[in-house]
């Protein structure tokens, strides 16, 4: 499998194709896609579904992904890591802990191909964000830099917000508290002192003797197991995608050291095949 690399932190491109000529393939930045025109369909992890013009794409790193293009597609390329966001020579706005937070949920949103923004008018503001952003990328005005890179949080900041109620949707519960629960854990997973059960007991005016009897009732599993699978999952994706070490990232998730955190890892992703088919096979 192909593994697309690259050095540089953002880089942004338009291209106008008749046939993707690439094979399937992975590559280690996060990237966003918009469909300016065209139609065809796309393919990530063997899921194959449509796309259409004003259609946006969010390819975490290391998902095998292609496009089958059936009408001339039009399309933006952003792709970006985390060293983008960090504070550089000129000493512009350090995004650093804010793209960090942002990491995870950005990896493990769903893992489903598809447009990630059901709503109209955020879609709306996500294509003026786009073109803007690749119109002072190629144009390189005074300040592109920093319009660029605030222009960029704007854009996740909204793409969080769909995420968020893209999970609201997939998970509903019996009640409106335990969905408010299962979503705040997931969105705190780099707070340690927040998935305590008495925080979360005070954040819910919930008993802190009751909580974890209420949400095996509510979820079937225990609150201590699912945080664990959480905590996991976070694990995955930072070793696959960040810069931090194995130690450093046990330490920050609460594993007594990376031998414990890498056995719980191997209990939750056993080794399997890594492979991606192309579209049709």
């Amino acid at each position: 499998m192909q593994v697309e690399n690259s050095a540089q932190p953002f880089f942004i491109t338009r291209e106008e194709l008749q046939e993707w000529n690439q094979r399937p393939h992975k590559h280690n930045f996060f990237e966003l896609v918009y469909i300016e025109a065209g139609s065809g369909q796309q393919c990530i992890n063997h899921s194959v579904i449509p796309y259409q013009q004003d259609n946006i794409f969010l390819l975490p790193p290391y998902d095998c992904h292609s496009f089958e293009i059936t009408a001339p597609t039009t399309f933006i390329f952003i792709r970006f890591n985390s060293l983008f966001f960090r504070k550089d020579s000129m000493q512009m706005m350090d995004y650093t802990e804010w793209f960090q937070n942002l990491h995870y949920i950005l990896s493990s949103y769903n893992r489903q191909p598809g447009d990630i923004v059901h709503s109209a008018s955020d879609k709306n503001m996500l294509a003026h964000l786009i073109k803007g952003i690749y119109d002072e990328y190629t144009n390189k005005r005074g300040q592109s830099d920093s319009i660029i890179r605030g222009h960029m949080f704007a854009l996740l900041n909204i793409l969080r917000r769909n995420f968020e109620q893209t999970f609201k949707n997939d998970h509903p519960a019996g009640d409106k508290q335990i969905s408010d629960i299962l979503q705040y854990i997931q969105f705190n997973l780099f707070d340690n002192e927040k998935l305590r059960i008495e925080a979360i007991a005070g954040e819910f005016h919930l008993s802190a003797t009751y909580v974890s009897e209420y949400f095996k009732k509510k979820t079937g599993e225990t609150l201590k197991e699912y945080v664990l699978k959480s905590r996991v999952n976070v694990a995955q994706s930072r070793l696959k995608h960040s810069d931090q070490s194995a130690k450093e990232i046990a330490y920050e998730l609460g594993f007594t050291d990376a031998s414990h955190m890498a056995k719980v890892i191997k209990k939750y992703y056993p080794a399997g095949a890594d492979s991606c088919s192309p579209l049709g096979v």
